[in-house]
């Protein structure tokens, strides 16, 4: 968000605060923790508990839900998985007993996007596939579909299920051309190039990585400028037009040295110093090479790491030292070997936190349920005993026909009354004394 209009957020706030305690304070809270998000993380969530902690207070379960989700998606930022799903399934248990499929779609979202900065991907396809699903039943405008399908279309590239990739991809290109949104238009076909690289198709990849860059240069995006050209110089590599690709390696060298990306730094010198390596270049190709690997393990990126290290090999064959590079070997084997074991520990850490989660939530579905049909038999049990209520005390009775009155001052048949209050039904016979007084003295004698 323009930093203009986080300052008009923190003004309208503090005019807030100068009132009494209402739901326009509480909506102003969720909003400018969310736009503080990437700015001031800890200002956010500060902002996002407050806001969470005065809805409970005033009873506005939407905005409380909303102060979860952002809650949620700083500890999902800072690494903090187990807390980030705690915080999402809180927002989410409120907007399903809301009925709120719009805010339940965008907590799945949110989940979704945990799961896969953690390379669960099977788990954050799921999620993404629920919240289009809901977004859909609601009604969502296309562009909120639009990335869905985006997204969708991220984890098939991932999983290497690359057409179903590409037709999500289209679905949200369809859109995007026709609302000409092109900040959006960028993300998507540096995707695509990405998708077309991994399918080999090298002439198809550079058309959209150079629709992507154009966009980017043209809207001032440097960050995004950086990562377009790294990527552009890889395919023109790949299609062995050298030259080509060490210009753009060497413009996202020097945009990412002038915003302080130092990740894109090494990556891209990994590069430079790999075309020096084939070009014979060696004195070059080795300095950019060891710039890479020094970033890489002074801000320990196992993955980038790993990375140089092949490159380095590379080198030192091209060198003819094969003792430098048995050397990068033996290291490069030991961090494929700690990188697999720390992804695999990492993985069952999180599906442990997940059981964990699902674990404590079924519990506490079943004493719900417990509850509930503990309610239903106490709720028979007091009619019961209300029903007996009515047989006890002082029943009006006339002395002359036997009649009873109920409660409503009406007369009836003793047998009615009781059966009216209770489940005892009548059935009718003549008692010896009446059948005496019926039939005469000689009624004995015939029964006998």
């Amino acid at each position: 968000m323009p930093a203009e209009q986080i300052i008009a957020l923190e003004k309208e706030l503090e005019k807030l605060r100068s009132g009494s305690a209402c739901s326009d304070l509480v909506e102003a809270l969720n909003r400018l923790a969310f736009a503080k998000l990437h700015s001031d993380p800890g200002k956010s969530e500060a902002l996002a508990l407050e806001a969470q902690n005065l809805a409970e207070k005033l009873g506005l379960p939407v905005e409380q839900a909303k102060g979860f989700t952002t809650l949620g998606t700083i500890n999902l930022e800072a690494g903090n998985f187990p807390e980030a799903l705690s915080c999402c399934r809180k927002s989410m248990k409120i907007y399903e007993k809301l009925e709120d499929k719009d805010g339940a779609a965008s907590v799945h979202g949110t989940i979704a996007a945990a799961y896969k900065a953690h390379g669960m991907i099977d788990k954050a396809l799921e999620h993404f596939h629920e919240s289009l699903r809901r977004k859909q039943e609601c009604g969502a405008d296309k562009d909120e579909l639009a990335r869905c399908h985006l997204n969708i279309g991220a984890c098939y590239s991932s999983m290497q299920r690359l057409d179903l990739a590409q037709s999500s991809y289209e679905y949200a290109q369809k859109i995007w051309e026709e609302s000409g949104d092109r900040m959006k238009l960028a993300y998507l076909y540096h995707n695509i190039g990405s998708l077309f690289g991994k399918k080999e198709e090298l002439d198809s990849a550079r058309e959209y990585f150079q629709k992507a860059l154009d966009i980017r240069e043209d809207m001032g995006d440097k960050t995004g400028t950086a990562s377009t050209l790294a990527n552009l110089g890889i395919m023109h590599e790949k299609l062995n037009d050298i030259e080509t690709a060490l210009s753009c390696f060497n413009r996202s060298l020097e945009l990412n040295e002038n915003i302080g990306n130092r990740r894109g730094i090494a990556y891209v010198c990994s590069f430079i110093g790999a075309i020096y390596t084939t070009l014979g270049h060696l004195d070059e190709a080795e300095e950019f090479i060891t710039r890479a690997l020094g970033i890489a393990r002074k801000l320990k990126l196992k993955d980038m790491e790993i990375h140089c290290l092949g490159k380095m090999i590379d080198l030192y064959d091209a060198k003819g030292d094969p003792k430098k590079a048995l050397m990068y070997s033996r290291e490069l084997n030991t961090d494929l070997e700690e990188y697999t074991n720390e992804k695999s520990m990492e993985k069952i850490a999180l599906l442990q936190v997940q059981f964990e989660t699902e674990k404590k939530e079924k519990e506490a579905e079943i004493y719900r349920l417990k509850n509930v049909d503990l309610s239903k038999k106490n709720e028979q049990l007091r009619e019961a005993l209300a029903h007996v209520k009515k047989l006890q005390g002082m029943l009006p009775i006339c002395a002359n026909c036997k009649k009873v009155r109920d409660d409503d001052g009406y007369w009836q048949q003793i047998e009615s009354y009781i059966s009216d209050h209770s489940d005892t039904r009548f059935s009718h016979g003549i008692c010896p004394e009446c059948a005496v007084k019926l039939f005469g003295k000689n009624y004995n004698q015939r029964m006998n």
